[in-house]
């Protein structure tokens, strides 16, 4: 590793309840060859090409978004798993409901309002929620507006530590939110980073020197909420990581991406 800096956290609701079988119609994760328009038994005729993309993402199709739309959070509505975060994540059936889950070890907590249980047709452990998804109310804001808000909130957290705020940058912006959906679709933080700019650090693409990313998770999530988690909760859970690094004050321009989906964030700061 060069000497460029690296940030990582994960913030994740802890969940008290036992993990157990839910009443009702069995959790069934949905292999390619019953999934909606492969052609497998149980299926339903799908969009010629393929299957059209699950519905519920936010702010994939602005300017930034490098053309590439993010994959579907906790709870995001579903067709099949390729629509759903990384490889490892299931497309769920349960109560005539198809979502999103997230992979997850028995032993491991979920975000809170979610369990985390075995699959009844699979040996898949995914997290699933404790009642039915909740419906999407309204969308996000565009990703300008987004932007505005997280630079504002970042700003006042610099001022209140006698910093000097952080200017944006359209160049870094585009990076951000690159690295956002690469973390969303491969759960590999800072991947982007890593390839890209540590091998040729301090010749980065616009002066990229820094990188911190989080996801966020949680029953009932909207965009603002994900947002203020992930700017405040890091110190006051103690874990100050992604808080140092907007905090710092050796950076001086910021580049924000933000991708929002179903029950789950992805918030990646690219800094110079």
């Amino acid at each position: 590793m060069s000497v460029a800096r690296v940030v990582r956290w994960m913030l994740l609701g802890s969940l008290p309840l036992a993990c157990g079988e839910r009443a009702g119609e069995a959790v069934v994760a949905l292999p390619a060859a019953e999934e909606p328009g492969r052609g497998g038994q149980g299926g339903e005729p799908g969009a010629e090409g393929g299957v059209s993309a699950a519905a519920g993402g936010g702010t994939g199709d602005e300017p930034g978004s490098g053309g590439k739309a993010g994959p579907g959070g906790l709870c995001a509505p579903c067709a099949t798993s390729k629509e759903c975060g990384d490889a490892n994540d299931a497309c769920i059936l349960h109560d005539g409901e198809r979502f999103c889950g997230r992979d997850c070890d028995e032993q491991s907590d979920c975000p809170d309002g979610y369990a985390c249980l075995e699959l009844s047709n699979s040996q898949l452990w995914q997290c699933v929620p404790d009642s039915s998804c909740p419906s999407v109310e309204e969308s996000p804001p565009s990703l300008t507006d987004v932007r505005s808000y997280v630079l504002s909130r970042i700003n006042s957290e610099r001022f209140a530590e006698s910093q000097a705020p952080l200017q944006s940058s359209s160049c870094l912006d585009e990076l951000a939110q690159q690295s956002a959906l690469d973390f969303a679709h491969t759960d590999e933080p800072l991947g982007k980073f890593v390839k890209e700019c540590d091998p040729v650090w301090p010749n980065c693409a616009c002066g990229w020197w820094a990188e911190a990313e989080v996801t966020i998770a949680r029953f009932d999530l909207d965009w603002q909420t994900a947002v203020n988690r992930a700017l405040t909760t890091s110190r006051e859970d103690g874990n100050t990581r992604f808080a140092n690094a907007y905090l710092s004050a050796a950076v001086s321009d910021v580049g924000i991406g933000f991708w929002l989906s179903g029950d789950e964030a992805w918030v990646a700061l690219s800094f110079r």
